[in-house]
């Protein structure tokens, strides 16, 4: 238990410092290459933070542990929409640009209700098979090529200081190792820990796993929104909740076709209303803000969600 507890400590170290240089390269990127702080959060920091996500799911269709995959795709995504963004913004209100409101939550949603589908009524009921799985990852590379085609600004000439090309992959080399290999300790003494007090796979897929994986979401969201990057911020969370459900069980099916247990379906109802809630609430109460109140009430809002589990 004493290495474990160490582990999950460097875990959280290499988290900190991978999450600030993902988004330092991420900002050298948008101002070399004159692409939006929102396109790079949600494609480039996006998939990024998710990469402990998509290990974990190749390595889990290998080893058989497959409520590890779909618990950790839907508890991942909770995780960021609640507590991410609710940490975030307590830091520091958020404000969402209308792309995100008007395109990607929508996106968001449309990706929830296809995986809810193909879980429960798809060619293989209660499995996601390799022909839904191909669609999932087609879908996700449209999703980024469209994203990648609007994303594009045009910056007047700027006297801006950019570092160099180099300098800048180096930061995402050494930040995306941090991510994975700090999330990678973090989960693993976790799922130690929680095994050891005799908790069921699922629900440490939903909760203990979940929470780990989303920790390069929860550190790298922070940070941008302590340096006013609310675009960056919000592109991550929307942009790692798809990667989230599309790539997820996408990867997985596509190596071994994965099987659905029903009890997932009121946890994929909960993440529907929330993004939801967050879709509708903000695009006709005209607020484009989530405050430091709202951010509170998702903190908590999480907490009941876990203990309900439990």
């Amino acid at each position: 238990m004493f290495f474990e507890i160490i582990f999950m400590i460097l875990g959280f170290i290499f988290l900190i410092k991978g999450a600030d240089f993902v988004v330092k390269a991420a900002s050298n990127i948008a101002r070399k290459f004159h692409l939006s702080q929102m396109l790079i959060g949600i494609v480039i920091v996006g998939i990024g933070t998710s990469l402990p996500e998509i290990l974990v799911t190749i390595q889990s269709t290998i080893t058989g542990n497959q409520d590890i995959i779909i618990g950790n795709s839907i508890g991942s995504c909770i995780c960021n929409l609640l507590l991410v963004i609710g940490i975030a913004s307590v830091c520091n209100p958020l404000k969402i640009e209308d792309k995100i409101l008007k395109i990607h939550l929508p996106v968001s949603v449309f990706t929830i209700l296809m995986l809810a589908i193909f879980c429960n009524f798809g060619t293989s009921q209660l499995f996601v098979s390799r022909i839904e799985a191909l669609l999932l990852l087609i879908f996700a590379a449209i999703y980024i090529g469209y994203t990648i085609y609007d994303g594009k600004e045009d910056f007047e000439n700027e006297v801006e200081e950019e570092s160099s090309i180099f300098k800048t992959i180096i930061y995402l080399i050494l930040g995306i190792l941090g991510l994975k290999y700090g999330a990678d300790f973090v989960v693993n003494g976790a799922i130690s820990i929680a095994e050891f007090f005799g908790v069921s796979e699922s629900i440490i897929s939903m909760t203990v796993v979940a929470l780990g994986t989303s920790l390069p979401e929860i550190v790298t969201c922070i940070i941008a929104t302590i340096e006013k990057k609310s675009d960056l911020a919000i592109g991550n969370v929307i942009g790692s909740n798809i990667f989230n459900i599309c790539l997820l069980p996408g990867i997985g099916a596509l190596i071994r076709p994965i099987y659905y247990d029903t009890d997932f379906n009121r946890s994929l109802i909960f993440l529907l209303m929330i993004t939801t809630y967050l879709l509708v609430f903000d695009l006709f109460k005209n607020r484009r803000e989530i405050s430091r109140n709202h951010g509170v009430v998702f903190i908590l809002m999480f907490l009941l969600y876990v203990s309900c589990l439990f």
